[in-house]
């Protein structure tokens, strides 16, 4: 994942240049990010060395799929489909608030790697969201999940760096005598890129219960 920073302000332009929903409704989405967003909720059932256990309920999130490589302009692709929904291109016209966070899920597959990209969407909007008009975006319902995470900082802007993270993770998690799931994770992005300290991004991995 090259630039992930970067694409995404550069989506958030590309949008304003050139989708047709109205300019100010893709503006109010991109200026929102400088406020208070709304979170998933989560609960914390216990906090090891190095690592929390985490337990998300289930809740909609808006994604979108690139199967294969993730280049900048597959980030680009991926970003504008999101954005667009948001902005006002669903089936009530509607814009929507941007919540937290950008969550990549990544999966190793017999296939290749799957990226889905998702944008969690808030509490107001989970019963009563507007459909996508894109048949690239759809809303999905994820499962309860429990993981096992912790916070890290500065500018997680290439895969090596999530992978990086992942395994540096997965190596504190088993030395506990924990079991996650192998090929598949979540990479998630808290913060806008225009935030230059205190940043916040996680790496979930999924916990295996069947083990």
């Amino acid at each position: 994942m090259a630039s992930f920073h970067l694409c995404f302000v550069l989506a958030l332009l590309a949008i304003l240049t050139y989708n047709p929903v109205q300019p100010s409704s893709l503006f109010n989405v991109f200026t929102s990010s400088l406020g208070t967003q709304e979170e998933v909720a989560y609960k914390i059932v216990y906090e090891g060395e190095g690592f929390e256990e985490r337990v998300y309920p289930s809740k909609k999130w808006l994604c979108t799929r690139q199967k294969g490589g993730y280049s900048e302009g597959d980030q680009m692709d991926v970003f504008l489909r999101l954005f667009s929904y948001l902005g006002g291109e669903n089936s009530q016209k509607r814009r929507l608030n941007m919540a937290i966070p950008v969550s990549i899920e990544f999966q190793q597959t017999k296939d290749g790697e799957i990226f889905t990209a998702c944008f969690f969407l808030e509490e107001k909007d989970q019963m009563n969201y507007p459909e996508p008009t894109n048949p690239a975006v759809r809303v999905v319902q994820r499962p309860e999940m429990t993981v096992f995470t912790r916070k890290f900082g500065g500018y997680a802007n290439s895969e090596s760096t999530w992978k990086t993270e992942a395994a540096e993770l997965t190596n504190i998690v088993k030395t506990a005598g924990e079991k996650v799931k192998p090929n598949v994770m979540f990479w998630n992005a808290y913060d806008a890129p225009f935030k230059f300290w205190n940043r916040r991004n996680e790496v979930w991995l999924v916990k295996d219960s069947n083990i």
